[in-house]
């Protein structure tokens, strides 16, 4: 999975809307939709925040992982 995708997944598994992130993150709704498209990455500060929000590694937010295709 790339950063957008799994920023989506740990979004919607959080029961989260895009507003809602956007706030906790200090950034525009529409600065979250161009992250989760892959249009634009955050910058560094953000993805610290991101990564506390949804208590992961920012690693882990940012390593490319393989998805199974089983």
């Amino acid at each position: 999975m790339n950063f957008n995708e799994k920023l989506l997944t740990l979004r919607k598994n959080a029961g989260m809307s895009q507003d809602a992130l956007a706030e906790k993150l200090g950034v525009t709704r529409q600065a979250v939709s161009k992250w989760e498209l892959g249009t634009a990455m955050p910058e560094t500060k953000s993805i610290v925040q991101i990564a506390q929000v949804f208590g992961v590694t920012v690693e882990e937010l940012v390593e490319y992982t393989p998805q199974d295709n089983k």
